[in-house]
């Protein structure tokens, strides 16, 4: 397989998951429009999202930081595959 080839691969690798990880961003800010928040305090402060059940477990910190580091990852891929491709010209 040419080196070139391989890294073009990883690129677009790369742009995939990071796309995949801007969905998921923009998923959850559309869930967090949609559907507020509402704060009930009763001696002790919870928040809790008017999303339907299904919707309501994406609302959660972890849903957030697997988005991140999906871009994160699809970012350094393309990073470190144009710098392997131009080093190989």
């Amino acid at each position: 397989m040419d080196t070139s080839l391989r890294y073009r691969r990883m690129i677009k690798l790369g742009a995939l998951i990071s796309t995949a990880g801007v969905a998921m961003l923009i998923l959850f800010g559309l869930i967090l429009l949609l559907f507020p928040v509402t704060k009930i305090c009763e001696g002790n402060c919870n928040y809790l999202s008017s999303a339907p059940e299904y919707l309501r477990q994406m609302i959660n910190p972890l849903f957030l930081f697997i988005s991140l580091i999906l871009i994160s990852s699809g970012v350094f891929f393309i990073r470190i595959g144009n710098r392997q491709l131009y080093r190989s010209l």
